[in-house]
């Protein structure tokens, strides 16, 4: 599972056709707080190919991404994807593949 979108990158340019793909979700909570959260890390790549070569691109705007949580939501990568869409990084902006 992973995301094709345009990939911002430094000083205003644009990767077209990027890939992105969740790294890591986990849900926590800090000690002295009752509400809990998800945090999802992301990477982005030029394409597929990079990916399995695991060569990133740099970029800023595209990398760890935090959502509210409750205990009746999944924490699976596909709940991660779900979350993700709703960001105004990412909605409307992605095609899934």
């Amino acid at each position: 599972m992973a995301f094709k979108m345009n990939i911002p990158l430094g000083g205003g340019a644009e990767h077209a056709d990027g890939y992105v793909r969740v790294t890591d979700v986990r849900v926590c909570k800090k000690d002295d707080a009752t509400d809990w959260f998800m945090m999802v890390d992301v990477a982005a790549y030029k394409d597929a190919d990079a990916r399995a070569a695991k060569v990133r691109l740099s970029t800023s705007t595209i990398d760890k991404f935090k959502f509210a949580y409750s205990v009746d939501h999944g924490a699976s990568p596909g709940d991660a994807y779900a979350k993700l869409k709703t960001h105004d990084t990412f909605k409307g902006k992605t095609t899934d593949v």
